[in-house]
């Protein structure tokens, strides 16, 4: 009987600490994004997104983090989700008026706000596409495929 205690014992200890603690996010598991790419969608309009080392776009950013996706981030944010106030500088550095914008674009887009992008605010994202300086915001699902 003791022995039975104890084993229910470790798995609630065990099992209130996983609730504690919570799972890890999906962005907390994807590699940082530390380069840029461009897709062409067929009707021509083109789009930037932030890739990883591997040339994937399943890839987080976050405060701190700097370089090209972080400022194709930024012009994403800028063309599509301006709030009228403050435009953000396209300077590739994730600071405190990224985090700000990309929040904002979060709630928008029916995220969590967190100020962290990855997968789940990629997919969520309007994405700022141009061609022939004609502008358009579409999710990369939405935009006519394929994509190259």
């Amino acid at each position: 009987m003791k022995r039975t205690l104890a084993g229910f014992a470790a798995i609630a200890t065990i099992a209130l600490g996983a609730l504690a603690t919570g799972a890890p996010t999906a962005s907390a598991a994807a590699p940082v994004c530390s380069s840029f790419g461009g897709y062409t969608d067929a009707a021509g309009y083109t789009t930037g997104v932030p890739l990883d080392a591997a040339q994937s776009n399943y890839c987080s950013l976050r405060a701190g983090d700097s370089g090209g996706g972080v400022r194709e981030l930024q012009k994403t944010l800028n063309g599509c989700y301006y709030d009228g106030v403050t435009y953000l500088k396209e300077d590739g550095q994730f600071g405190p008026a990224t985090t700000k914008a990309l929040k904002r674009a979060q709630g928008l887009a029916g995220v969590t706000p967190d100020g962290i992008y990855g997968p789940n605010t990629r997919d969520a994202l309007r994405w700022y596409w141009s061609l022939n300086w004609q502008p358009r915001c579409l999710r990369l699902t939405a935009a006519p495929q394929p994509l190259r």
